[in-house]
């Protein structure tokens, strides 16, 4: 048993505007980092102090990332990181361990989830990597406890060698996370396209993937294992988002949100028995073969204005090969449905997959015309 310490925390969302610098900061989404949020809400739930630094919203360069890292005192900086930023999450850890040197210097994401020892050698200010869900194995780092009892965690050994400890098992019950500590985040500086009503705010109803698409790092990531939130927990925070926070509209950001019939129509029906002046989507994509059209009329009634679908290829074989396991038919029948129940429509498309040419894009293109979606995204 070890002796529990607290210490202070900092949880960073690196700046993908420098990594996207090519694309105009006026087009570019700038949406709440959920992951840190949740992190920083269950650390606070457990006497842990905690600040989060999102610098994309922030719109912060090093000058004044450097300033507000050090003006935290943070005895442990933890960075999100995916491939695109995790060269940003590195230059972080750098200044990190420059301004606060007794601090012990982290990073999480899919790409250290991926690549855990890859990442602690590309970064020698990197302390510790963080594999798959992180609320528990942060709370144990925050405590003190010894980081070789550490489940989920990559460091490096007194002769400085890469050890990678056994994977901790996910979150079964999700309920018993506390709310994501949006209250540590600029709530003012975020927006994104399409949206319709403002204050918006992003939410999570579920975690996990039981599919294995080629091109997702999800089923790594967060498990195969599709577990989810009681409807009642996802209303307790949907009360809390319109009562505390004013919001308007709600985007839905699971991959599966709809993946269990029977807890959509409860949530609906949590939803239409509460009336409130809120409208949702599904904006992060859902899958065709898991809706019908009762379920997305119910949807419709409870406040859903928009479905995406991640639809991805409209060639048959290029399906086959990313292991989407939809057929065209499937997709044409949800499209339908959802513009039956009143919903606007969105697809979500992707070139370049293997064994994709010039024939196969071109049948995407003539694909995503053929469903007459609102909104095709490529």
């Amino acid at each position: 048993m070890y002796q529990r310490v607290n210490m202070k925390v900092l949880l960073i969302a690196p700046n993908y505007l420098k990594v996207y610098s090519y694309v105009s900061e006026e087009a570019t989404m700038i949406l709440p980092p959920l992951g840190l949020a949740y992190i920083a809400g269950h650390l606070r739930a457990n006497d842990i102090e905690v600040q989060v630094l999102d610098l994309a919203a922030l719109r912060y360069q090093d000058d004044l990332a450097r300033v507000a890292i050090q003006k935290s005192g943070a005895d442990i900086v933890a960075m999100a990181a995916t491939t695109n930023t995790v060269m940003e999450a590195y230059n972080l850890a750098n200044i990190a361990k420059e301004v606060l040197p007794h601090a012990k210097i982290a990073v999480g994401g899919p790409h250290p989830t991926m690549e855990p020892i890859r990442t602690l050698k590309e970064c020698a200010a990197l302390d510790y990597c963080i594999v798959s869900e992180a609320e528990e194995t942060m709370l144990e780092l925050a405590s003190g406890k010894p980081v070789h009892e550490i489940m989920g965690l990559s460091y490096r050994d007194k002769n400085g060698l890469v050890i990678v400890t056994p994977p901790r098992p996910l979150i079964q019950n999700l309920d018993k996370l506390a709310f994501p500590a949006r209250d540590l985040l600029p709530l003012h500086k975020y927006w994104t396209p399409g949206v319709r009503r403002y204050p918006f705010a992003t939410m999570m109803t579920s975690r996990g993937c039981p599919y294995s698409c080629t091109f997702c790092s999800n089923f790594r990531t967060q498990g195969k294992q599709f577990r989810f939130r009681s409807p009642e927990n996802v209303l307790a925070e949907i009360d809390e988002l319109v009562n505390k926070y004013g919001v308007k509209e709600i985007n839905i950001i699971d991959d599966n949100f709809t993946f269990m019939p029977q807890r959509v129509k409860e949530i609906c029906d949590l939803l239409i028995e509460r009336n409130y002046d809120v409208i949702l989507k599904t904006g992060n994509g859902i899958r065709a073969d898991r809706v019908n059209l009762p379920m997305l009329k119910h949807m419709k009634k409870a406040g859903f204005y928009l479905v995406a679908f991640g639809i991805e290829s409209g060639n048959p074989e290029i399906l086959k090969k990313m292991r989407k396991g939809e057929t065209r038919e499937q997709i044409k029948q949800a499209v339908t449905w959802a513009k039956q129940a009143g919903l606007i429509t969105e697809g979500f498309f992707m070139f370049g997959n293997e064994g994709e040419g010039e024939k196969e894009m071109r049948e995407t293109i003539d694909f995503a015309k053929e469903l007459d979606l609102n909104i095709a995204q490529f």
